[in-house]
C-alpha cells in the first residue's frame, strides 16, 4: 500500500512538472511571436464609410509582424500601406500623405505590404504580414506614420479634395500594455 501511494505522488509530481513545462514551452512560443513588448496600434476609421479596424505591429526577428482586422468594407480587394504622414484628418485622406517604404526598398512603396480580399460580409480578420529592417522603437521606427488601406491592386496618389482610392487610415502610436 504504501509503495502504491508512493508511485502515485511520484506519477503526479511527473504530470505537474511536464505541465509546468508545457506552459512555459506555450510562454516562450508567445513572447517569440510578439517579443517587442506591446508595440504599435492603429485604430481604422473612414470618412466616407462604415469601415472601422485596428492594425497592431510588433517587433519580430528583424523586422515587424502587421496584424489587420477590419469589417464594413465593399467586398473585393484591397491594399494596406504604411503613409508618411501621421495625419487622417482630410475627408479624402489626402493628409496621409504619399506611400512609404524603409529605405534600401527597391520596388514601389505601395508593394512593402500584399493585399488582401475582404469576404462577402466585407471583412479581412487573419491578416498577417511581414516588413523587415524596421521595428517599433528607434531610428527605424514606424511610429508616427499612418496605415492607409487602399480599394482595388494599386496605391493611387491622392490630391486635396479630389475622389481617390483611400479607404480608412489610422495613426501609428504605443499600444496600451494588456
Amino acid at each position: 500500500m504504501r509503495r502504491m501511494k508512493t508511485l502515485v505522488r511520484a506519477v503526479a509530481v511527473a504530470a505537474a512538472s511536464v505541465l509546468v513545462a508545457s506552459c512555459a514551452g506555450f510562454k516562450q512560443e508567445v513572447d517569440s511571436m510578439f517579443p517587442g513588448g506591446n508595440g504599435l496600434g492603429a485604430q481604422l476609421r473612414s470618412p466616407v464609410s462604415a469601415a472601422t479596424g485596428v492594425v497592431r505591429v510588433y517587433d519580430y526577428r528583424d523586422g515587424v509582424q502587421v496584424q489587420l482586422s477590419i469589417d464594413n468594407l465593399l467586398p473585393g480587394q484591397y491594399r494596406i500601406a504604411i503613409h508618411e504622414n501621421g495625419n487622417c484628418s482630410s475627408t479624402n485622406l489626402f493628409s496621409a500623405g504619399s506611400a512609404w517604404a524603409p529605405p534600401g526598398w527597391t520596388k514601389p512603396a505601395g508593394d512593402l505590404l500584399p493585399g488582401f480580399t475582404a469576404n462577402n460580409e466585407g471583412n479581412e480578420n487573419g491578416y498577417v504580414a511581414y516588413i523587415k529592417n524596421v521595428s517599433t522603437d528607434g531610428p527605424r521606427s514606424l511610429r508616427g506614420k499612418s496605415v492607409v488601406i487602399h480599394r482595388g491592386y494599386t496605391i493611387d496618389e491622392a490630391f486635396p479634395g479630389q475622389p481617390n482610392n483611400r479607404m480608412a487610415c489610422g495613426v501609428l502610436v504605443p499600444n496600451e500594455p494588456l
